[in-house]
């Protein structure tokens, strides 16, 4: 009897489980890709790879042996470990160019009121009115002229027109009344109004952009905001992305909808990984960014914090220790200490970060504001240790020898960002650092330390002509003109920039490469990016044929 019960008790457990164990056989994926040359690094090359579940197996394996496998025939063409934009805007992008005007180009009231001019027409009365692109020599000479030919075109409706730059922004006079704002209106450290014969002109500089969009924020549409994301989205997958990194926020604007990053996934139209921060200003923000912990999946992660420690390098705001062409040292968005109260001392936030176990980027274009960021983490690395997460230093403008070298002293848990894109479309910067400009970005020497280097867009920064991988390429390898002041980096340095180099920004330990058991994340190409003429790299050659996402064709 007992051993009738046991057999019983043993087809009941098979017939409960025999439908989940097809479930999973059924889920089995084994993809072999052929017939192609395949870069697992940016450095090695295989004949084939081989996947399982979307994770990598093995590569040049017997052919023979994998009949059944689903076979990915690359046709002869190239494939490499999938490209990361490690810093990008594409949510706060994707909405404001789906929604508003696109003044990319505009570089005066004229030009913006006319890109205006068309697209408000289709915007209804009780509708806030949206623009970016915008960009301006001297952001400071916006006057009350020019606010008037902005409000003739938008009336009534508030408007908030954002710069290229994220830094900067034109509102209406609609705008000021709906949020209150008078010329007494207080300033966060390191913001500005624009104020001319004691009325505003509409000019808000950096962190002066919280004053306003609050309120517009919460007018926005949930399901156009998810529409534009995921046409910019698809946009980057197009150009041989298959992961970000999405910044969601500008100086003083919060632009947070996570969610909708998870419901792509659910409803598998996402087509490329997201790694997504929380925006601070302040210590007590960084309880808020806390909640996102422990809601990742495969295709969405919380990265962590991310803040301003000074202002926009192009609109001469970097934080300097040298004295600019405009008589002043920039901008300073957060203090080293407690002179402007413990919730704005960067040493205070930095620990609070450590404390949850979250890494953070920093915006860091100056001197001064990367001398900030190398103090506070000295001084928690001193008391707590070591350092647990992974602190990311984006743009590093100027920085100095000594700091390279101390940077490289972490351990690892330092990384940084660059955009060689810039040193072509950050053209008129010499108006605000005349020689000094010269010593920007000085991209080679910082790969050329042992700090992990992601590259990325930085878009809308780099318009949507310099966001191909193939463009970041073309300007990276000849110094864009001038290889003197910007030295130019190799093909494969870029390749390792957009690929191990951005994940090390991420704190992901499974992308990048394409060695077994990491993601089989691929970006194939027409030609192989090394045989390529190096004058003949542009936004559209090479082509890119197609992505994969965790061995799933996303383009």
């Amino acid at each position: 009897m007992k051993i009738i019960k046991s057999v019983r008790r043993m087809l009941f457990v098979m017939l409960f489980l025999l439908p989940f164990l097809g479930n999973a056989i059924e889920q089995d994926s084994i993809q072999l890709f052929i017939n192609g040359s395949i870069y697992i690094d940016e450095e090695k090359k295989v004949d084939n790879l081989l996947a399982v579940n979307g994770v990598v197996n093995a590569t040049n394996v017997n052919a023979e042996h994998y009949t059944d496998s689903s076979i990915i025939d690359l046709n002869g063409s190239v494939a490499y470990p999938g490209f990361i934009d490690s810093h990008v805007h594409l949510m706060e992008s994707g909405y404001f160019f789906y929604v508003g005007a696109n003044l990319i180009g505009c570089n005066s009231s004229d030009s913006m009121a006319k890109a205006l001019e068309v697209k408000v027409k289709s915007i209804p009365e009780n509708e806030t009115i949206l623009g970016a692109g915008f960009s301006l020599r001297d952001y400071d000479n916006w006057s009350l002229e020019d606010l008037a030919k902005i409000d003739r075109i938008t009336g009534n409706r508030p408007a908030f027109l954002g710069d290229k730059l994220g830094h900067n922004a034109v509102i209406n006079t609609a705008a000021m009344k709906l949020a209150g704002i008078t010329p007494a209106t207080k300033v966060p450290i390191g913001g500005k109004m624009g104020v001319e014969d004691g009325r505003l002109t509409g000019m808000l500089r950096e962190s002066a952009m919280t004053l306003p969009w609050n309120k517009l924020f919460n007018l926005f549409d949930i399901n156009d905001i998810k529409t534009g994301t995921l046409l910019m989205l698809k946009q980057w997958a197009s150009l041989g992305y298959t992961g970000a990194v999405d910044l969601m926020g500008a100086p003083g604007v919060r632009f947070m909808r996570p969610e909708i990053f998870y419901e792509m996934e659910k409803e598998k139209t996402l087509p490329l990984r997201i790694n997504y921060c929380y925006t601070i200003f302040d210590l007590n923000d960084v309880d808020d960014a806390a909640k996102y912990r422990g809601n990742d999946t495969d295709m969405v992660r919380f990265l962590g914090c991310k803040i301003f420690v000074d202002g926009a390098f192009a609109g001469g705001q970097a934080w300097t220790s040298w004295e600019n062409l405009q008589g002043n040292h920039g901008v300073q968005e957060i203090f080293t200490d407690d002179a402007g109260g413990q919730e704005k001392n960067l040493t205070r936030i930095v620990e609070r970060v450590e404390e949850y176990g979250m890494n953070m980027h920093y915006h860091v274009q100056g001197d001064l504001a990367i001398e900030a960021v190398l103090d506070s983490l000295d001084k928690v690395t001193a008391k707590k240790g070591k350092l647990e997460g992974v602190h990311t230093l984006i743009h590093m403008g100027f920085p100095n020898d000594e700091q390279i070298e101390r940077l490289e002293g972490f351990d690892g848990h330092v990384a940084m960002t660059v955009q060689p894109a810039f040193w072509s479309v950050e053209d008129d910067t010499a108006y605000y650092y005349g020689e000094q400009n010269a010593q920007a970005y000085p991209i080679k020497k910082l790969i050329d330390s042992k700090i992990p280097v992601g590259i990325s867009t930085d878009f809308s920064v780099s318009p949507p002509e310099y966001s191909p991988a193939t463009m970041i390429i073309s300007v990276a390898v000849t110094g864009i003109g001038d290889p003197g002041a910007h030295l130019p980096i190799g093909v494969s340095e870029v390749i390792s920039g957009l690929t191990s180099g951005s994940t090390a920004t991420t704190s992901r330990n499974d992308t990048g490469v394409l060695y077994p058991g990491y993601k089989a994340d691929l970006v194939v190409f027409d030609q192989d990016l090394y045989s390529v003429p190096l004058d003949e790299f542009s936004k559209d050659n090479p082509k890119v044929l197609a992505t994969f996402v965790g061995g799933r064709r996303m383009n």
